[in-house]
This record gives C-alpha cells, sequence and structure tokens, in this order.
C-alpha cells in the first residue's frame, strides 16, 4: 500500500501546475509563458519550466518546482488533498498495532496573524473604500468573524459549526497594493455567514462580495441561509455543504472562470443582475449604486433562467 502512496506523491510532484490551476477553475491569466493565478498575492507558474513563485509568501515558502508545495504553502490545503487533487489518485490507509494509520497526512498548524489593538484602517477599507455598512462590519467584529491584524489586513475568520477557529482569509487594506490570501495552515474551510437555520447556501469568491450581496439583498429573501466566501474558485471548499442537500447558489464573480467554476461543479448560477448593471462582482455592484437605488435592488438577486450564457 505505501508503494501506492509513493507513486501518488511523485505523480503529484510532477504535475502540471499551470494545467491544474485552469482545469480547476482558478481565476487565472496567461501572459506569455506565465500564469497569473489571481487572488493570491501574486502567484505565477512558469507554463515551460513547472515553477512556481508568489510575492505574498515569506522565507522559503515563496516557490519553486514542487506543486505539491505550491498547493499547500500558498493555497493552504494541507498535504493529504493536495497529493490527491494533483494525481488525480487516492491516498491508500492501512490500519497497524498502536497506530491508526500508515500514512501521515501532516497537517499544517493553523497561525493566524497577529491582532491589532484597533480596526481603524479596516473600518476606513471597507466602509469608504468598499461601500460596505458600518453596522455591518462592526456586526462581524462583534461576532468574532473579523479583526485588523498588526499589518493592517482585513482577517475574516472561519470557524466550524462548534465555534473553534478553523481558518482565515485575510484582505489587503491598501488601495496602492492589492492582497489576498489566507492564514497559513487554512484548508477547506469557509468565511460563514448564517442567517437563521440555514437551508440553501450562496457562494462567493471573497467576503468582500459576501457583505456587498448581503447589504444589497432583501433579508427576508435570504433569511435560513448561509453565505460563503471561498476565498478564491475552491470546489473542495463547499463539497461538504453540496453533500448536506442544500441548494446550492453560485454568486461568484460574472467571468469566464466564474461561469465555468457553476458550471462544473453543478451550481445555480446567481448573476442576473450582475449582467443586467454590466459589472464584475457584487461590490463592484454595491459601489455603482448610490445609497437609493440601493434600495430598489433589495432583492435576492435573480438566478439565471439558464445555465449556460
Amino acid at each position: 500500500m505505501s508503494e501506492i502512496n509513493d507513486e501518488l506523491i511523485q505523480k503529484a510532484r510532477n504535475a502540471d501546475l499551470a494545467d491544474y490551476f485552469q482545469r480547476s477553475g482558478y481565476e487565472c491569466e496567461l501572459r506569455k509563458n506565465e500564469l497569473h493565478v489571481k487572488g493570491y498575492g501574486g502567484l505565477f507558474v512558469n507554463t515551460q519550466t513547472n515553477e512556481w513563485f508568489c510575492f505574498s509568501q515569506q522565507g522559503n515558502n515563496r516557490g519553486g518546482k514542487n506543486p505539491v508545495n505550491c498547493l499547500t504553502d500558498v493555497l493552504g490545503i494541507d498535504f493529504k488533498t493536495a497529493v490527491e487533487q494533483l494525481s488525480g489518485g487516492r491516498l491508500v490507509y492501512e490500519k497497524k498495532q498502536n497506530q491508526d494509520v500508515s500514512f501521515s497526512e501532516r497537517k499544517r498548524e493553523l497561525v493566524l496573524p497577529e491582532k491589532a489593538d484597533n480596526m481603524k484602517r479596516v473600518f476606513a477599507y471597507l466602509c469608504q473604500s468598499r461601500k460596505i455598512s458600518p453596522e455591518l462590519v462592526s456586526q462581524l467584529a462583534h461576532d468574532g468573524l473579523l479583526y485588523q491584524d498588526t499589518r493592517g489586513n482585513a482577517v475574516f475568520v472561519h470557524k466550524d459549526d462548534n465555534g473553534k477557529i478553523i481558518g482565515a482569509e485575510i484582505q489587503g487594506t491598501s488601495s496602492f497594493q492589492r492582497y489576498k490570501g489566507v492564514a497559513a495552515g487554512t484548508s477547506d474551510s469557509v468565511f460563514a455567514v448564517k442567517i437563521g437555520e440555514p437551508k440553501k447556501c450562496y457562494v462567493f469568491e471573497s467576503a468582500i462580495d459576501l457583505l456587498s450581496f448581503k447589504q444589497l439583498a432583501n433579508q427576508e429573501k435570504i433569511n435560513n441561509s448561509v453565505l460563503v466566501s471561498m476565498a478564491g474558485l475552491k470546489p473542495n471548499s463547499i463539497k461538504k455543504l453540496a453533500e448536506s442537500g442544500m441548494k446550492m447558489y453560485s454568486c461568484v464573480d460574472n467571468d469566464e472562470a466564474g461561469i465555468k467554476f457553476t458550471e462544473s461543479n453543478n451550481l445555480t448560477a446567481c448573476r442576473k443582475i450582475l449582467e443586467d448593471h454590466g459589472v464584475k462582482d457584487y461590490n463592484d455592484l454595491l459601489k455603482s449604486l448610490t445609497p437609493q437605488s440601493q434600495q430598489k435592488t433589495q432583492t435576492a438577486p435573480q438566478k439565471n433562467t439558464h445555465s449556460h450564457r
């Protein structure tokens, strides 16, 4: 059985990383022989050498030729899942005496950014630049779902059903340098805002789009739902929600990658209002509206009547 695992690990280490990102629905842009994977603080893959580099990473975790390290260090995916996604296989477990399994998943320890003693930059960025209501930002902070780190970034906290912190989505607040990422050790978790007793799920690429949608939507129509941000296009992060039997609505970006993600994961498209206003995402929609016109959009954005555009 260990030979099977060794074979899959080696296959994952030799996988075509650019191809992985493109077929997995990540938002990418090809620039000559470099693939830019958007939303991860400057992540690039050389399509000829298979080398990757991420400007937002620190120390020895900034790049290399091993695709597995890219998924674990930059995307925050655990080692086992990274190997399986890249190799297309399943790692094999063998129970032994005094040992639960023969293969260690080598889960990375969660390391949250250090908390600052105020939230001035986060409030200024979210409320002034992104037009999120101060009341909504304050509620998130009160619920322990949002804080400012010592670098001034907005940290959106991931919690499990028991309230335990299991990850975080990080959003830079500088207008001059864009940064998005996740805390080290974050795996397939999501930033989630629950409303009532969830029976349906709205899926977003970022926490800011999620909050924009919540602010614009008719609160009665989104009652008994959960809004989740994947911090990118990550199908594994919503797998458990989809398997729970909830109705799944896709509110990802209105672009080629978002449309592909929606269709390939059998989600109900919810982008008609974006198409009607000619915008890419729900924060762009929020920023394009005056306070008066925001009131007129107080309906849950309509789902598309057909899945292909």
